[in-house]
């Protein structure tokens, strides 16, 4: 959009007067200087326009990922490649709110000659979880005469995740939750998540780590512990944010940012200690209107998807009926059984045969919350957590 400035309107004006005196007194070089002035007007307004709507803009970088107090140095360069001087230029960038700054906006001013560019940088800090997208940016531009004023929006490509934060577990988490598999052997072996098949004699290349001690002092030779692989421990985290039964009763933030942050600590830590794990999000995201289950992953890149996926997550009103459809692919890809995890604020009955279906299967079934309240389901295992304290386990109905 052109806005014309005070130079340019009584330019206009005093043409405007000229041509209509140049005209009344049959002076035709007033005439001319009247349409000199006009025509170099108009000139202005297209270089200007011209200009403007050629100059580039560059963000390094496009995408950034962040920590919740994390900083990162964002720069935009913006480049004039014509050889019409682009002129001076104001610029003003709004912050999104999950992200801080020392303003909530950035306003600069540069002048831009032929195939000039300029740089501006800023410093942005995590401040919520989510996906935050910068608004377009708003260029003021006055032309190098200062005839001719302009003003319009420029969409830069910039998001920022921001993940969710994360607990730590306590060192009992996961071996209060072991229960796969036959335990073969004496009470004093190290737990292990595989079935034990028994006992052989050592061969070149076993690991030393399946030195069974005992059993090479009763035989004199070593002996290894011989583990049936196909039942390894894997865990599945199922992220259910709902903070009321009601759909139409609205969403607790508080609480729901608190079950992404169970969420992103239990998968993180089942990761860390090498188990396969998989995540299933109840919310909408981009690309999933429905929510999204992922089959059993390991390794670093596995883990910044899900931390993405977290960040990424809206929780809404139909969480449940989101939930239902998830649980029947957890329960069609799983041949293996597994530790299911639930975490959600609130218990929510609708998950209730579907838990049941995967313990049939031999899976174990755990809720990680920060409610008091207790589940209509026979759980193997409930940890509870609240903000500066440490998750504990309430108790093991079942656990061994």
């Amino acid at each position: 959009m052109i806005w014309t400035t005070w130079s340019s309107r009584g330019i206009q004006v005093l043409s405007v007067l000229l041509f209509i005196t140049g005209l009344l007194t049959h002076q035709f070089l007033i005439v001319t200087t009247a349409i000199f002035l006009l025509s170099g007007l108009i000139l202005s307004h297209y270089l200007a326009t011209q200009a403007f709507r050629n100059l580039r803009i560059h963000t390094d970088p496009s995408h950034a990922i962040l920590e919740i107090g994390e900083e990162i140095d964002l720069s935009l360069t913006i480049a004039n490649p014509l050889k019409i001087a682009a002129g001076v230029i104001q610029l003003r960038q709004g912050i999104p709110y999950g992200l801080s700054c020392k303003e909530n906006f950035i306003r600069t001013e540069f002048s831009l000659a032929q195939r000039q560019q300029a740089r501006v940088r800023m410093t942005v800090q995590g401040k919520f979880r989510g996906r935050w997208i910068f608004a377009p940016m708003d260029f003021y531009q006055t032309d190098v005469l200062g005839w001719a004023q302009m003003t319009v929006q420029k969409t830069a490509s910039i998001m920022v995740t921001v993940w969710p934060q994360r607990v730590g577990l306590p060192e009992n988490f996961w071996k209060s939750a072991r229960r796969l598999g036959e335990m073969k052997g004496q009470w004093w072996d190290e737990p292990d998540p595989s079935l034990y098949r028994g006992i052989r004699s050592y061969q070149p290349g076993d690991s030393w780590r399946s030195v069974h001690p005992y059993a090479s002092m009763r035989m004199n030779e070593l002996m290894v512990k011989e583990v049936d692989f196909t039942r390894a421990f894997q865990v599945e985290v199922i992220c259910h944010p709902i903070t009321n039964l009601e759909s139409w009763y609205g969403i607790d933030r508080d609480q729901a940012e608190d079950c992404f942050t169970l969420a992103a600590s239990a998968i993180e830590s089942a990761l860390n200690q090498d188990y396969a794990c998989g995540l299933t999000i109840s919310c909408p995201l981009p690309g999933f209107s429905h929510g999204t289950s992922m089959a059993p992953g390991t390794g670093p890149a596995v883990l910044a998807d899900y931390l993405t996926d977290l960040a990424w997550a809206i929780p809404s009103g139909f969480l449940s009926a989101n939930l239902e459809g998830l649980m029947n692919q957890i329960i069609m890809r799983h041949g293996l059984p597994s530790l299911v995890i639930v975490v959600s604020p609130l218990w929510d009955s609708r998950v209730n045969p579907f838990l049941q279906q995967l313990a049939n299967q031999g899976s174990v079934t755990g809720w990680l919350t920060t409610s008091e309240s207790r589940a209509d389901y026979d759980l193997d295992i409930i940890w509870r957590w609240k903000k500066g304290r440490e998750i504990y386990a309430e108790y093991m109905a079942r656990v061994i």
